[in-house]
């Protein structure tokens, strides 16, 4: 049987937003705990990482019984990295951004079954608006929206794929995400439809919007 793991990167510092984006509440929840219920309620995954720093990590595993811990490095990559070694043995793996706090667990049980056919899948949406390629404060071209999707988390992929990215290309620790490394390989990454309501925190107006979403919910 398949063994299935979460690593959830949560060692943003807060710079933007005054403390860590992760733990500031949205509808009485904090963010990375509204994420880790998120990536709970996937029966299949049976360990999570979650990769931040020791005092959120305090406050999150009174919550949650089980949690593994890493600590986060100075980029994306080297958190991954991190957090993979904690993670140990597993056939699939799910890399989720914990500033995105309503991945609907549907989405994550489609890209990580998407992974298990394909070795590695991404959850997209497709941009909405037009978008301009600028160079030095002009445009450059348009680009043709048809074509443009927006990543999210998480990314899931076949647990020896994703080793043997990181082990080969993870010195490059300016990539904005670890699928970046597995086409590297030559992999093909499978797109996932996914929701616009997988939002990911990075100001203050995205709180807001969020608390907005989770109330529709109800």
């Amino acid at each position: 049987m398949d063994i299935t793991g979460a690593i959830i990167l949560a060692g943003g510092q807060g710079s933007r937003m005054g403390r860590p984006k992760q733990m500031l509440p949205i509808a009485g929840k904090a963010v990375l705990v509204r994420s880790i219920e998120a990536l709970r309620a996937v029966a299949s995954v049976s360990k999570i990482v979650v990769v931040t720093t020791e005092e959120n990590f305090k406050e999150v595993s009174s919550l949650f019984p089980g949690l593994i811990h890493a600590l986060p490095g100075e980029s994306r990559i080297l958190s991954l990295q991190n957090g993979l070694k904690a993670l140990g043995g597993a056939d699939l793996i799910a890399v989720h951004d914990g500033a995105r706090p309503l991945v609907s667990p549907q989405s994550v049980k489609a890209c990580l079954a998407a992974a298990k056919t394909y070795r590695a899948a991404v959850l997209c949406v497709p941009v909405k608006d037009t978008i301009k390629q600028v160079k030095d404060g002009f445009v450059e071209k348009t680009l043709d929206r048809s074509l443009l999707w927006a990543a999210q988390t998480p990314q899931c992929y076949d647990g020896a794929t994703l080793r043997l990215a990181m082990e080969k290309y993870g010195s490059f620790k300016d990539a904005t995400d670890e699928s970046q490394l597995v086409e590297k390989l030559g992999v093909k990454v499978r797109v996932v439809p996914s929701e616009y309501e997988n939002i990911k925190i990075t100001t203050p107006e995205d709180l807001i919007i969020a608390e907005a979403l989770l109330c529709r919910q109800k």
